[in-house]
Parts: C-alpha cells; structure tokens; sequence
C-alpha cells in the first residue's frame, strides 16, 4: 500500500447520485489523494471530478478500479440495483470501501457482499453519519461508563414522513439499528407487526419504495428486537404524521433511551439531551432536560455558536473517512463495519420475516437468507 491512499469515487447521476456527500468524504483527511471518479453519465463525470480536483474520470466503475491503482473506493449512489457488484468489484481490486446506506435489500446480497470484503480482507465502512456525531460520541461513552446505570431499551423513530412504514426501515432505520448495535452487541432475535392502513399486511402488498432500495410494504411498522443483557430496542414508524408545512414540528426523527437512572434522547443535527429519570415525569417541574454541549462541535474557537445543521453531514463523513484510514493502518473494524452492516440487514429482513410468520420471535441471524418480500 502505498503511502498516500488512492481514492475513487463511484457514483450514478440520476441514478442515486453521490449519496450524501460520499464523494467529498476524504477531503479533509490527511495521507489520503481523490485521484479518480467513475459516472456512467460522461458530463456529469467530467463535472464532478473538476469539483473535486480529481484527475480522471470514467463512465465504468470497473475501468476505473482496473486503472486507477485505488486503495480506496467510496460507494456513494443510494440506490441498490447495482450495489452487489459495485462492492464485489470494489473488493476483488483490493479496495476498501466506503459505502452508503443501505447496505443491502435482502441477506442474499449481504452474505455475497460479506464475503467478497472478507476473502479481499478488505475493510468496509458504512456511512451511518450520526455514529460520528461528538455530542451522540460523548452519550454512548457515557453509557458504556455506566454514568446512567444500566441501559434497558431503546425505542427509535425515523422522520415519519410519506416515507413511514417499510421505506423508513431502511432509509432512515438503519442509522437507528447501527446505534443500537453499537450500544447494546448484536441482536439476538427479531419480532414484528407491519400494517397497510388497518389491516395486517400481505406479501401481496408489496410495493417499490419512493427510490430503489428493494422490496417493502407497510404504512404502519412496530418491530422489536432483543439484545444480550435482555436490552430491547424498539422501531415504531406510521406515514403521514409530520407533514411539511401543515405539522408544528419539523419530524419524528429520534432515538430515547432508557436507563436505570437516566433518559437520553437523540434528535437533529446529531444532538444528544439528557434527563435525570428513565422517563419524562411531567408532575416534577424540578426534572428538566440537558443538552450535551461540546466545545468546538457546538461552538467555534471563539466560543460563538455554530451553525451545525449546516455541516453535520459533511462533519459525520470526515469523522468515518478518517476512521476508515485509521482502521486500514491499525487492521481493525472501522466504528461502523462489515459486521454492523449485516447485522443491520438481520435486524430489517427480520422484521419482515417475523411479521410473516404470524409475529414469532425469531433468532438471529436468520436460517432463511431469502427475503420475504422477494422474487
């Protein structure tokens, strides 16, 4: 490997894009070059790769990581069509990958994707953006220290949009279930109940999602999972229920938890708030919320407030580039990796299964790898 680290980028206009800034995410990180980005759209290509300061540009991934002598390659378009392929030849390269979510629409192509990484003993790191956010960093080291007492459930909501329901398992879900991971080991079992309006739903109520990310169905999702130490997490989605412009609150989009002696809730842009009761107690006005403030996240050198809604993103993706780097010189897991990504797409297809099969708890990792929902 070569002392610099090479860097491609692979996205689709039109077709998924660059996903959310994948390809600035090694901007900023040191010992790193972009050298080359492959668009199957020439124009758009040639545009990206001026904007980067890349040196070339391809209209074929394969080209590019057959030319390019690339140690790293970043997965960026949000679409999963071509996502097997893309890692498979990423990892039969000998790149490492930095890849946006979701990772994958059923297990069949998760089990493919694992191992091509793990014969390529290629590292591959997902871009789950809230992972890296200082204040949310700061929360789940508090957690782990046991500051709070014992963590006992998590419950997570996604924006509950037009989007609520099976689309959100995986849009904005999966940010969710990779704290969860990260908080409480893998799952152990999965047990759900998905809804289409009032009824229960049918594999014959199976839809594309609003882009494609593979098979979904469900307005209305309560799913449950269990993880070692008897910790429960919790994913509740309904569509419809913030609607821009006509709703008083901008989304549902959060994560509460629950301690022995204390509540936590996630909210947007990576904030973290702290309650001193595992749940909200109205009657006692003494109790009130805390906000976990992080000098030089929250504000500049200057101690002015900074305005993070504007960066975070961008912010989330140099801190896991930079994990990435340091992960591949140290031979270790990058803070979302391989394993996370599988355990994640268990925890989705799970949900499915276990609804299917009349809500039975089942263990994890699934004996089916075929996807409910699919061919």
């Amino acid at each position: 490997m070569s002392q610099t680290l090479r860097i491609g980028v692979i996205g689709a206009t039109g077709q998924g894009g660059y996903g959310h800034g994948l390809d600035s995410a090694f901007r900023q990180v040191p010992g790193t070059k972009l050298v080359a980005v492959a668009d199957p759209n020439r124009e758009a290509g040639q545009k990206k790769a001026r904007e980067l300061g890349a040196e070339n540009s391809h209209t074929d991934f394969r080209r590019m990581l057959a030319n390019e002598q690339l140690d790293i390659v970043c997965i960026g378009p949000r679409w999963l069509p071509h996502r097997v392929e893309m890692v498979e030849a990423a990892a039969e390269a000998g790149c490492h990958i930095y890849c946006e979510k979701p990772f994958a629409a059923d297990l069949v192509s998760a089990d493919r994707m694992h191992s091509a990484c793990r014969q390529a003993k290629v590292k591959l790191a997902m871009a789950h953006q809230w992972r890296a956010m200082p204040p949310i960093r700061r929360a789940l080291q508090d957690i782990a220290s046991g500051r709070h007492g014992r963590l006992l459930r998590a419950s997570t909501r996604p924006k509950d949009d037009h989007r609520g329901g099976g689309e959100e398992l995986l849009v904005h879900g999966t940010h969710w279930f990779d704290l969860l991971i990260t908080m409480a080991g893998l799952p152990r079992w999965a047990s759900a109940h998905i809804q289409v309006g009032h009824r229960d739903a049918t594999i014959r109520d199976k839809t594309d999602a609003t882009e494609p990310i593979g098979p979904i169905t469900g307005d209305s999702i309560s799913a449950l999972w269990g993880f070692p130490g008897g910790v429960r997490g919790y994913f509740e989605s309904t569509a419809h229920l913030s609607v821009r412009g006509k709703s008083n609150f901008d989304n549902l989009y959060g994560v509460f938890l629950e301690c022995e002696r204390a509540a936590i809730h996630f909210r947007q842009p990576g904030d973290a708030w702290v309650y001193p009761a595992p749940k909200v107690l109205p009657d006692h006005e003494h109790l009130s919320w805390k906000k976990i403030v992080i000098p030089g996240w929250h504000t500049d050198e200057n101690g002015k407030p900074r305005d993070v809604r504007r960066t975070w993103i961008a912010d989330g993706n140099t801190v896991l580039a930079r994990d990435l780097f340091d992960a591949i010189r140290e031979d270790r897991e990058p803070l979302s990796g391989l394993q996370n990504a599988m355990s994640i797409t268990e925890m989705v297809q799970g949900a499915y299964a276990s609804h299917f099969a009349s809500g039975q708890r089942l263990p994890i990792p699934l004996k089916d790898r075929k996807h409910p929902l699919g061919e």
